[in-house]
């Protein structure tokens, strides 16, 4: 297995775009919804899902380098 196929079958890179796919998805229908029926309410409930899905990517993101960075400095002592 190459190296982008071991990181992205990370478990938690797994749990955290399954979650965050549809989270994401909700929270653009959410504000297109908001402004096509001028709803108040649909208004904050897209703010609410998109710092939901802000917070699941910048996780997602994190994780892949963390992963990434240690799967080099693995190379480079295997290498060494």
């Amino acid at each position: 297995m190459n190296e982008p196929q071991k990181l992205s079958a990370d478990r938690w890179l797994q749990r955290l775009m399954k979650m965050g796919i549809p989270v994401a998805v909700i929270s653009v229908l959410c504000l297109w919804l908001a402004w096509l029926l001028q709803s108040s309410a649909l208004g904050s409930v897209f703010i609410i899902t998109m710092l939901i899905a802000l917070g699941l990517g910048f996780t997602y993101n994190i994780r892949l380098v963390i992963l990434s960075l240690r799967a080099r400095k693995a190379a480079n002592l295997k290498d060494n």
